[in-house]
């Protein structure tokens, strides 16, 4: 309180800095792509803006879709897809090795990497020790 017993007024400087990083903490989120999802399982457009493949994918969930990846996904996707759900799938993966499995409810998709790339291995099991094949 003031001396004549009103709340203080913020600078103007005050309302700056608070505005500023407002915006700061805004800005990425309006920088952020948006993806649409049209139509039916036969006849689907998806049509993005700066997003990612993996937001791609996460925006069939509608469809029934899921999908699990062994890698990150940042990878930036194309403008638009169309056509029947599977072709879209293909076309979005295109340069991936992934599996597709379909169940009367459900499609998964499990990413397994990029094409090309030599997967590695996880190191083989140690040797059971002379004991354990005596049985």
């Amino acid at each position: 309180m003031n001396r004549n017993g009103t709340p203080p007024r913020r600078s103007s400087r005050g309302r700056s800095i608070a505005i500023a990083v407002t915006l700061c903490f805004a800005l990425p989120l309006a920088a952020r792509g948006e993806v649409r999802v049209e139509g039916d399982p036969a006849a689907v457009r998806i049509t993005t803006s700066q997003d990612s493949i993996g937001s791609v994918l996460t925006a069939l969930a509608p469809f029934n879709v899921r999908y699990r990846s062994a890698i990150d996904l940042q990878a930036t996707a194309s403008q638009t897809y169309a056509g029947p759900i599977d072709r879209v799938i293909a076309n979005l993966l295109d340069g991936y090795n992934y599996i597709v499995k379909r169940s009367p409810d459900r499609t998964e998709i499990i990413i397994l990497g990029r094409r090309g790339e030599v997967a590695i291995p996880p190191p083989a099991p140690k040797p059971a020790g002379i004991l354990s094949r005596w049985r």
